[in-house]
């Protein structure tokens, strides 16, 4: 293609039958006998790191820090100068609740042809007055000549919009199965949605967006057919699914095309969510419900909400959900199509197996113990399928090893 876009050609329906780029990972079912794990440091001494990605079929792994850099591991060595420096565009959150910084980083389909990437930000002052202070930002980018570094003056915004709060702005970045781009927006910040943005079809803010990031004309993306406003007449033409409290990590599963979306909670309940491929047009029921369970009040209507797959209480010391991967390595055969997320305030780790006929998870499998993990914001595959964990209080990223 050369321009980013969806593919043109692949299996059921002419899309691939995997996320393109996924080459590296065993789709293959599970076998033989878990052995314990552990966690391996792989890069320390960083700044604040938020995610850990990788290019399509690229052995290099990229790191996004919450200050707006991106640095390459590769190998055992992080580069000293980042891909990335978006320093000066970036409104860096400055605690007490305050969720913005680079948060996301996508690389298209068709990479290595393209030279396109995609971010995921909150607008600083160098963009301003286009922007305000705080607005999320999706950004186009293109990999100059040298591998190791982007184009800075390739920078093309694709995609903005207004951020009431400096919380719950989302965070996760992907292409699906279509090779369009997702982006989970969370439902603009406050306590209990106080402007009902997650049951508001006309705002994308509480929803998973559905674009294609090429410019069309005077657009700066496309609106491909079979969004949620194909249904519904009303809808912002960008939203995909909706009723979302904060899907600050979600991912799809290379080998299926599966969505899986952590939403962080109010206060009661953590949820999960997992959608088939390209099955969307869901409404996963913020702020009507929480987790299960009715927010707010004894009874609500339940009528068109899609329930999560599993939730978890708060336990009245807080909580918050760190959506994570299904591991496709080959390192541990044992785990393969098992999902692992996390809890960013509580430093508990989880894995639960989807069955896709079902459409339901098994029980929880903790293994909080054995990794010892803290304050983790991200579980991702790398270009092997296996699965790295990002402490932010420790500065580290860690690959599941068995131990």
């Amino acid at each position: 293609m050369g321009d980013g876009g969806a593919p043109e050609t692949g299996g059921s329906g002419g899309l691939p039958s995997r996320i393109p780029g996924s080459d590296g990972y065993n789709c293959d079912p599970p076998s033989g006998e878990e052995p314990v794990l552990t966690l391996t440091p792989v890069a320390t001494d960083l700044n604040y790191p938020v995610l850990v990605t990788h290019a399509p079929n690229d052995d290099r792994l990229f790191i996004v820090q919450l200050d707006g850099k991106v640095k390459i591991l590769q190998g055992e060595t992080v580069k000293t100068e980042p891909f990335l420096d978006l320093g000066d565009k970036v409104q860096i959150g400055g605690g007490g609740g305050d969720e913005r910084g680079l948060l996301g980083l996508a690389f298209a389909p068709d990479y290595a042809e393209s030279g396109l990437l995609y971010v995921h930000y909150s607008a600083g002052g160098a963009l301003e007055p286009d922007h305000e202070r705080g607005d999320t930002i999706i950004e186009e980018y293109r990999v100059s000549a040298d591998p190791d570094r982007v184009d800075p003056a390739s920078a093309r915004v694709v995609f903005s919009y207004p951020q009431p709060a400096n919380n719950h702005n989302g965070g996760s970045i992907n292409f699906g199965l279509d090779g369009y781009l997702y982006i989970g927006l969370g439902d603009g910040g406050g306590g209990g949605d106080p402007n009902g943005n997650g049951q508001n079809v006309e705002t994308p803010l509480g929803a998973i967006l559905r674009i294609d990031p090429r410019q069309d004309g005077d657009s700066p993306y496309r609106i491909p057919a079979g969004n949620l406003f194909d249904e519904v007449d009303n809808a912002a033409p960008e939203i995909w699914d909706m009723g979302l409290r904060n899907p600050f990590r979600w991912n799809f599963d290379a080998c299926t095309g599966d969505m899986y979306i952590g939403d962080v909670g109010q206060g009661a309940f953590e949820e999960i969510d997992i959608e088939l491929a390209l099955d969307g047009r869901r409404n996963y029921g913020w702020n009507v419900m929480e987790g299960f369970s009715c927010y707010g009040a004894e009874e609500c209507d339940k009528t068109g909400l899609t329930l999560p797959v599993l939730d978890y209480p708060s336990e009245g010391s807080g909580a918050s959900v760190t959506g994570g991967a299904v591991y496709r390595g080959s390192k541990i055969p044992a785990l393969r199509g098992a999902y692992f997320y996390a809890d960013y305030v509580k430093n508990r780790v989880w894995s639960v197996i989807f069955d896709r006929t079902e459409q339901k998870v098994t029980n929880p499998v903790s293994y909080t113990q054995d990794l010892n993990l803290s304050s983790p914001v991200a579980i991702q595959n790398g270009p092997d399928g296996e699965l790295y964990f990002v402490s932010i209080s420790a500065g580290t990223v860690y690959r599941l090893d068995p131990a």
